[in-house]
């Protein structure tokens, strides 16, 4: 069985779809109950608790041989930090799997991971991966470039609605986003997989795009013209010092996100995913929403 930390995310929902399509044993859990579009969830094997609380995690993860963390906090608060859910939460799933003997985590982190890092969410995800590699439990570790499905939830709304977006710089930073069904299938992909066992893979799509590039390309999904504005990167810090305000968005959003020839050729040598375009993707998912 499957034990799926973060069922009601991206990543999560596509775990499950192709679980019950597969019909592969797996249990749910996440903070809130599971909720799927176009799918009754209500007879599905799928446990309501909180990644931070130990004893829940370890009730819920037994009889499991495989744990699959996709949580994600979007937003930290002063009461449910990065730290906390990325790194105490990994810290859980790791007592769990010793308590209940599960062989093997995968996890899903992020591209651009490394300590110091002056984002909280990277550091909180470098500081859940080594506590996992150092844990001797064998792992696998994903760190996507970024998703598809932030240019669907919003750049194509913010498109439609203003005809306006903005960019950090010139705008020719490079992307190299992922379809979530597609890193979905790489983790699925990991159990039992020896090529995938106490390795660290960066994932991405086929393409890459400047930043600029994915915008006019959305805009043309979207049948609507669209402005680019390029704000001052040093006009854009001296904002962010002056208010307080979080600087994780301002230092990811000036990383590029992509990945080497040598991290393509490992994905390519231990999985087979057919990875999908961008472009297909977003036209077939804008319909489902009735937003083209």
């Amino acid at each position: 069985m499957v034990f799926l930390a973060g069922c009601n995310g991206h990543i999560g929902k596509e775990i499950v779809k192709k679980c019950v399509e597969r019909s592969i044993p797996f249990r749910g859990f996440d903070v809130k109950p599971l909720e799927i579009k176009g799918m009754d969830t209500s007879k599905l094997d799928v446990v309501t608790g909180d990644i931070t609380n130990p004893d829940q995690v370890k009730k819920a993860a037994a009889g499991a041989r495989v744990i699959m963390d996709v949580i994600g906090l979007r937003k930290e608060t002063k009461e449910l930090t990065h730290e906390m859910v990325e790194h105490e939460g990994m810290k859980n799933l790791i007592e769990a799997a010793r308590e209940n003997k599960i062989g093997h985590i995968i996890y899903i982190s992020v591209g651009g991971v490394a300590p110091g890092s002056p984002a909280k969410t990277l550091q909180a995800k470098w500081n859940a991966e080594q506590s996992l590699i150092n844990s001797g439990i064998t792992y696998t570790i994903f760190r996507p470039s970024g998703y598809f499905s932030d240019f669907l939830e919003y750049f194509a709304p913010t498109i439609i609605k203003t005809g306006k977006m903005q960019a950090i710089g010139d705008g020719t930073k490079r992307m190299q986003p992922v379809a979530p069904e597609d890193v979905a299938e790489a983790l699925l992909q990991s159990i039992g997989n020896e090529k995938a066992k106490n390795k660290i893979f960066g994932i991405a799509g086929l393409e890459v795009f400047s930043y600029n590039e994915l915008v006019e390309l959305i805009a043309k999904v979207v049948g609507k013209p669209v402005t680019i504005a390029h704000k001052s990167l040093l006009l854009l810090k001296i904002m962010f010092t002056l208010t307080g305000a979080s600087k994780d968005f301002l230092y990811r959003a000036t990383r590029e996100s992509i990945i080497t020839p040598e991290e393509e050729k490992a994905l390519k040598e231990a999985f087979a995913i057919n990875f999908q375009r961008i472009e297909p993707w977003l036209r077939e998912n804008l319909k489902k929403q009735g937003m083209i």
